[in-house]
Formats: structure tokens, C-alpha cells, sequence
């Protein structure tokens, strides 16, 4: 019974710790200080380990960074460089972070295998990475599933940056399903589908439908121009999701994200979308 416990506590936290934004390291481009979105050192699991076993068990743990530490790194000639790590938290009293620096012997002796005269080489990281800054457009309570204004992509290969793209992320304001949470919602939203029920006997009796969007592609202007839709309840003729695409790529303008190259239409996507049919 203890070990089943047991299991159930280890599988809530890790199940609490995905589900839970995550803070980034930290990296310094040409003298800017920058958020990496992801954890490099855990790439190589001896040196995680060996890092860990060495950090004093008094560090803050929090569910936005369960290992407890940041790592700072900097890019030099193309070259990824771990410069050093700290455990640090915010300190509401003094309103800033503060912490400790793991003494560079104890870096140097874990990094050994990696040092280059006084610096340790990333050597072991490859891999894309984000690395972000300004302010946030798009936000995702997971992981590192959050976009800024301006990020770099770092394309790494064993510590060499072979490639860096630079991008300035926007939103076009236009309508998004989250809106179907405000007053007048369901008005809004016959507007944008003006469905022709009398054609589906069997949603006479009826009260509400419920459909999602998936795969959906928009331009830049906030024009539709294709989507899936799949009525998940009730049973119904298959000409009815047909029928809703068709409406949603006529309705201008849907609010559209330019993230690194691409625009998204996380505003429309994935969301399930009840369509009340008769009063309730």
C-alpha cells in the first residue's frame, strides 16, 4: 500500500511539474542578457546527477523549477559557454532574486571533461533552443510553451551554434474562441455560424451542439483559409462539420499569431465550442 501511495505522490508531481510553466536559464549574447527557454544541462543525465548530488539541500524548490537552480550561459565566436549556476529565488522583501553562485571549483570539477582553460564548452548540447525576450504574446500554463516578442532560434550542434534566426512575434487582433467566454457570446457566435438546423431532423429535440476546429491555417490579414471541423456531440450527418467550416472561413477577422515565421491560429484551434440550438 506505501509503495502504491508512493507511486501516486511521484506521478502527481510530475504530472503537477509539466502542467506548470517553466523558468528558463539564462544566456548573454553579445552583452544582452537573454532568456533561454530550456534546460541544457539536463541533455547530459550523468552531469545533471553529478550537479545535483552537489547542491546544497536547502536551495529553493519551487514547481516552476523543480531542480532548484538556473544555469548562465553565453555565446562567444559561435561557441555555447556555461559560465555558471546559482541557486536563486525572487525575494518579495528586497523585490529582486537573490541566491548563490556554486563555487566555481565544485563547477570545474563536475565540467571537467568540458573545460577549456577557464571556460567550460557546451560540448555536449545539441539541439534547436528559443532564446526570448520582451514581452509575452502567448501563454501556455506548460513547460516552456509561452512566445515573446522577439526571440532567437539557436540551432546548436555539440556547443557550435551553426545557425541563429531572429524573429519579431506579433498578434493581429481579431476574434478567438476564448471570447465565447464573455456576455453575448452565443450571439456572436450565430452570427458567425448562421446554421441551417431544419436541414438535420435529428437536432430537432436537440438543445446544444459541441464542435472543435483542428488544422486550421490563416493569413496574415485574418482570413480562414482552411480547417477541420468535427462535431463531438451529438451524432450527426457529417454535412453539418462540412457546413460550419464553410461558415467559419467566411467570417473576417480572426485573431492570427506571426510566431517565428509561421502564422498560427491558436485563437480558433482545439477549443471545444458549445452551439446552443433551442433554450435551455
Amino acid at each position: 500500500m506505501m509503495r502504491l501511495l508512493l507511486c501516486a505522490q511521484l506521478m502527481f508531481l510530475a504530472l503537477a511539474a509539466y502542467a506548470t510553466g517553466q523558468e528558463g536559464d539564462v544566456i548573454y549574447i553579445n552583452g544582452e542578457r537573454l532568456e533561454l527557454l530550456g534546460r541544457p544541462i539536463c541533455l547530459d543525465s550523468t552531469l545533471y546527477h553529478t550537479l545535483k548530488d552537489e547542491l546544497p539541500s536547502s536551495r529553493p524548490i519551487r514547481t516552476s523549477n523543480w531542480d532548484g537552480f538556473t544555469a548562465y550561459w553565453s555565446m562567444n565566436n559561435d561557441r555555447l559557454y556555461l559560465d555558471s549556476v546559482r541557486c536563486e529565488a525572487y525575494d518579495p522583501n528586497v523585490k529582486a532574486v537573490v541566491g548563490e553562485s556554486i563555487p566555481s571549483e565544485t563547477l570545474y570539477r563536475i565540467f571537467n571533461r568540458y573545460s577549456a582553460g577557464n571556460r567550460i564548452v557546451a560540448s555536449w548540447v545539441s539541439g534547436k533552443f528559443r532564446v526570448v525576450k520582451g514581452k509575452v504574446i502567448y501563454y501556455q500554463h506548460t513547460g516552456f510553451e509561452r512566445y515573446y516578442e522577439e526571440e532567437k532560434i539557436l540551432t546548436i550542434n555539440h556547443g557550435e551554434v551553426i545557425e541563429m534566426k531572429a524573429y519579431h512575434n506579433f498578434v493581429n487582433d481579431g476574434f478567438a474562441f476564448d471570447k465565447l467566454q464573455q456576455n453575448g457570446a452565443q450571439e456572436m457566435l450565430h452570427k458567425i455560424l448562421p446554421l441551417h438546423i431544419e436541414h438535420y431532423p435529428e437536432l430537432a429535440h436537440v438543445k446544444r451542439l459541441v464542435f472543435r476546429v483542428k488544422r486550421a491555417r490563416v493569413d496574415e490579414k485574418g482570413n480562414l483559409l482552411e480547417c477541420d471541423v468535427q462535431v463531438v456531440k451529438p451524432d450527426v450527418n457529417p454535412q453539418l462539420a462540412t457546413e460550419i467550416a464553410e461558415a467559419l472561413k467566411t467570417y473576417h477577422p480572426w485573431k492570427v499569431y506571426f510566431i517565428n515565421g509561421e502564422y498560427r491560429a491558436w485563437g480558433i484551434e482545439n477549443w471545444a465550442i458549445p452551439y446552443i440550438l433551442h433554450d435551455m
